[in-house]
């Protein structure tokens, strides 16, 4: 999957860019390492969720959307990551400092420029959700996807 080839990059995406003070670059042909920032999710999120198998058809198509819903809440208001801090080289060997481990929620929440209303409509969200019942969501719908059709 290209994803700044025409199918993905139109005038709309070029103007949000450009009024967000976005850069927008191109991939070049034969160089796999253009597009590492994008194609290494498909390792960390795709695949752990999907697998590498092919799926075809709108009821597919309908469970993997749920699929992808649910992980979504799940990565971002109960899976904490790491975010790098600082990193120091020293010769041949690099030392890494990391903030500590918060959820993509929880960044937003301490981030001084978004709005009280958005930080409000997270709380709210967050105040609705219960992490194993999204796992057990995650689950079933992988269930669905793997059996035999």
């Amino acid at each position: 999957m290209w994803n700044n080839g025409s199918e993905f990059v139109n005038n709309r995406l070029i103007e949000y860019c450009l009024g967000h003070s976005i850069e927008l670059t191109r991939s070049r042909p034969y160089r796999k390492n253009d597009q590492a920032w994008i194609e290494q999710k498909n390792g960390a999120v795709v695949r752990k969720l999907l697998g590498y198998r092919r799926f075809e058809g709108l009821a597919a198509a309908r469970a993997i959307t749920r699929l992808y819903g649910a992980s979504r809440l799940f990565v971002n208001f109960f899976q904490p990551s790491f975010k790098l801090a600082a990193k120091q080289r020293d010769g041949a060997k690099v030392a890494k400092r990391y903030h500590p481990p918060q959820t993509p929620c929880e960044r937003l929440l301490q981030a001084e420029g978004i709005p009280m209303a958005a930080k409000s409509k997270l709380r709210e969200i967050a105040a609705d959700l219960d992490p194993l019942k999204l796992l057990e969501e995650m689950r079933a719908v992988q269930a669905y996807l793997v059996a035999p059709g």
